[in-house]
């Protein structure tokens, strides 16, 4: 039986990576003693269900849709350290001079990645619900520019008057290390102001279907725990991720407090295609 390894990174397949990702499923066949088939799917919801309906073997997937599958579908396998966390932020960004507080951005347009993002869509969202703000009704326009930097770039352009995007904070100093806006010296290329930040999130995880062999996942765990060189390689190259670690037992806490907390003002502050998971991390 071969089984597929799915990922929604359809960009980055360009230039060559398409066999990256090929070598990639064939050294998780080889890890795994099973065959795994490369999938490029065009969204994370089709990607959940692939896994639901036990086509996928292994993916890829952002936070929110790892909580939605891990309680009865889905095992986490491992999380990518990036700065030597797991986690990072959100964040809402705004011209130089611009709004202050969360409130004065009632009637404003806002720029999102897309409506699975987390950092880019669904965590801003959650956190402006569970302060009590009516989000299906508060913004008096929304663009979906589907990129970080297009986020940023729309702010900066005039485009939008708020954009949310990503960040990780700097624990001891409190400082942004990297984002949209700095470039990897902590230098601003984009001139924002940051309104608010939101966090932590987990990063995005290796995920393994629960009807995959338990060999199979647990030969797959070790070999992202030790990946050898040219596996960590492929996996920087492909995803932007060479180091994994496992998770925390309460990794997803703070994600399902900000559902839970969303939720109990009344506010479905996901996307539709989301709101199966809200209810799931709520009875977890």
């Amino acid at each position: 039986m071969s089984w597929a390894f799915g990922i929604v990174r359809a960009n980055e397949l360009q230039d060559g990576g398409r066999t990256l990702f090929d070598e990639l499923c064939e050294r998780a066949s080889e890890i795994a003693g099973i065959r795994f088939e490369p999938l490029v799917a065009t969204s994370y919801r089709e990607l959940a269900q692939a896994i639901e309906r036990a086509e996928v073997g292994v993916a890829w997937l952002p936070p929110i849709p790892t909580i939605e599958l891990e309680s009865t579908k889905a095992t986490v396998l491992a999380i990518p350290a990036r700065n030597g966390t797991t986690t990072y932020h959100a964040a809402f960004v705004v011209r130089r001079g611009g709004p202050k507080r969360l409130d004065e951005l009632k009637g404003r347009r806002a720029a999102w990645v897309q409506r699975d993002s987390s950092s880019g869509y669904l965590v801003p969202r959650m956190h402006l619900a569970a302060q009590g703000f009516d989000v299906l009704h508060f913004f008096s326009r929304e663009l979906f520019v589907h990129s970080h930097t297009n986020v940023v770039d729309a702010v900066v352009n005039g485009e939008a008057d708020v954009g949310a995007t990503y960040c990780h904070v700097d624990a001891a100093s409190g400082k942004i290390v990297r984002s949209a806006w700095v470039d990897e010296a902590a230098r601003v290329v984009r001139p924002v102001d940051v309104l608010a930040t939101f966090g932590p999130i987990p990063n995005d995880a290796v995920v393994a279907s629960n009807e995959l062999e338990a060999p199979a996942r647990s030969a797959l765990a070790r070999w992202l725990l030790a990946l050898d060189d040219r596996s960590r390689e492929l996996f920087d190259r492909l995803l932007g991720a060479n180091d994994f670690r496992v998770p925390a037992h309460d990794h997803y806490g703070a994600l399902r407090h900000a559902i839970r907390a969303a939720r109990a003002r009344g506010h479905d502050s996901l996307p539709p295609e989301s709101r199966r998971g809200i209810r799931s991390a709520k009875r977890s």
